[in-house]
């Protein structure tokens, strides 16, 4: 198959997948990701499954559809997702303010509603915390200072272009 007739960012983000997949952190092939109590098993320690709306951040219940949260001491990163599920890192959520850990968990929910691309969940996560009202624009400048820093990878943007990219997101009219 010949890859010039495929945009690049997809290529770069099929090659990732299948990094991730073959690196041995979770046994589970594409089509078969694990389920909640599957990743509970295999991360051990002190990870526990909490039910939809069983996720308060500040005070304030955090919803995904139905999908419930595990939370993940040991994740080495804020968040993450797998189809059907979010995990949340409490000890890193800790270090972060308010709106920038709604926009964290906000980001992962965006992944089970409109899929891997990272900067379509960014948008998903900007535009529901104004739409809830959770999100102001000194929040979204939080957010911006919070990413700031990341240098892009196979999945991700820089944080000064993810940033833009979420400031037209939220500035969107059409978002009610």
């Amino acid at each position: 198959m010949r890859f010039t007739n495929l945009p690049v960012r997809l290529v770069v983000m099929a090659i990732g997948f299948a990094l991730a997949m073959s690196s041995g952190a979770l046994p589970a092939a594409a089509d078969n990701p694990p389920s909640p109590e599957e990743y509970v098993a295999y991360v051990g320690g002190d990870a526990r499954i909490l039910p939809p709306g069983g996720l308060k951040l500040d005070g304030d219940t955090q919803l995904c559809g139905q999908r419930p949260t595990v939370l993940d001491p040991n994740l080495d990163d804020y968040g993450a997702a797998y189809p059907g599920f979010l995990i949340m890192n409490p000890k890193l959520l800790a270090r972060v303010s308010t709106p920038v850990k709604k926009w964290i968990y906000a980001h992962e929910c965006g992944h089970q509603f409109r899929g891997p691309d990272e900067e379509t969940a960014d948008c998903f996560a900007v535009q529901r915390g104004r739409r809830y009202g959770w999100l102001s624009e000194d929040g979204l400048n939080e957010v911006c200072g919070f990413i700031a820093p990341a240098k892009g990878d196979m999945m991700h943007l820089g944080g000064s272009h993810r940033c833009e990219y979420m400031r037209r997101c939220y500035s969107d009219p059409s978002v009610r």
